[in-house]
């Protein structure tokens, strides 16, 4: 039998330490009544100049809401939900302007078996398999110039965006890479699916660790995204705050050889554990 853990940790970045701003990131995690687990990353726009932490969590929030009321995988992130999502940023319900609530997401919702994965924006996901090997696959806008959920607060952006990805002209590149391989692979997605948020599904059969991450993940001086990742995966304990104990010692560990997080930092990620049968 396989058991189900989960847990997030989000971190601030140097350069907005240096600059005395809040960390722009947010995660969250948790169970649901039947045993599901779900976690999510949220990545407030730097470029905004705006005060993006309140709409990552805003967004975040709204998110984990709409999980809560699901009954399947296939009542995640459907088009209903992610209107619903859209209205309650429309309202601006912590005020501000509407630069305020670009930020991008990633979140994932699993059973024992299968996840459902979304993502509007850019960031990234991975996985561990049994066999040890860690492939993580990221998201990247031409210009890293993302859609973000927060533009149907500013309409004459969100139709640029719609009137280019309608005529074909914009893409978002995937680009996975995996341990133990040289290569890369790349695989351009139509814009047109990220506008609604970009859906997948994972197989967890053979993985024994899913995980979700801002696009901080690649932006750790002197390490690739890949060598950070794996490093964030290697749990050895996976009780209680499991995640949060593994990345702050690979921080502790990169900041005394001299990499250290220039953007905020977000993770959550799940652990499928082997459980014997009649085990509590």
């Amino acid at each position: 039998m396989q058991r189900l853990t989960v847990d997030h940790y989000f971190t601030i970045g140097s350069s907005h330490a240096r600059a005395g701003e809040p960390c722009q990131d947010y995660a969250l995690s948790g169970t649901l009544k039947d045993g599901r687990v779900y976690g999510i990353v949220t990545d407030g726009c730097s470029g905004a100049k705006a005060r993006t932490d309140l709409g990552a969590r805003v967004l975040a929030l709204a998110m984990e809401a709409e999980l809560q009321h699901t009954q399947t995988l296939e009542d995640c992130f459907t088009q209903a939900s992610i209107q619903r999502i859209r209205t309650h940023l429309q309202a601006m319900p912590l005020g501000g302007k509407p630069q305020d609530y670009l930020a991008s997401i990633v979140a994932f919702c699993a059973t024992s078996t299968s996840a459902k994965l979304f993502m509007a924006g850019d960031g990234a996901y991975a996985t561990r398999q049994t066999n040890g090997t860690v492939q993580i696959t990221e998201a990247f806008w031409p210009d890293n110039a993302p859609y973000y959920l927060g533009y149907c607060l500013q309409p004459t952006v969100a139709a640029q965006f719609t009137a280019s990805a309608a005529k074909g002209a914009l893409s978002v590149q995937l680009s996975t890479h995996t341990t133990n391989d040289d290569t890369n692979t790349t695989r351009d997605i139509p814009a047109q699916d990220f506008l609604q948020g970009w859906t997948t599904e994972i197989d967890l059969t053979n993985t024994t660790a899913l995980a979700i991450c801002s696009d901080g993940i690649s932006q750790i001086s002197k390490l690739a995204s890949l060598e950070a990742t794996t490093a964030c995966l290697a749990f050895k304990n996976y009780e209680g705050s499991f995640v949060k104990r593994r990345a702050m010692k690979a921080l502790a560990q990169w900041e005394k050889n001299g990499p250290i997080p220039q953007d905020d930092f977000s993770i959550a990620a799940l652990a499928r554990m082997h459980r014997e049968e009649g085990a509590p």
